[in-house]
């Protein structure tokens, strides 16, 4: 489940974002994209929706690339297994 995961993460960015998704992979940081702070906040409601978890308090959670944000969807899709 985690490689569908990824991959559907990294749809949702391509989609999102307006770029191939080959430019989303591991390592590559969220600015190289080319999207806006609203453009990404909009993709993070997204993503949200998408596997449906609530991400952390943004502020507190510095996101920064496609493994800190893999890592994020990860542990709060696996929290919300949890709970049910």
């Amino acid at each position: 489940m985690q490689d569908e995961v990824e991959e559907q993460l990294r749809q949702i960015l391509a989609d999102s974002m307006k770029i191939d998704k080959s430019l989303v992979q591991r390592g590559s940081k969220l600015e190289d994209w080319g999207g806006d702070s609203l453009q990404f906040l909009e993709t993070v409601f997204e993503i949200e929706t998408h596997f449906g978890i609530s991400f952390p308090d943004m502020q507190n959670e510095k996101i920064s690339d496609f493994d800190g944000l893999l890592r994020i969807v990860k542990t709060q899709i696996e929290a919300s297994n949890g709970q049910a």
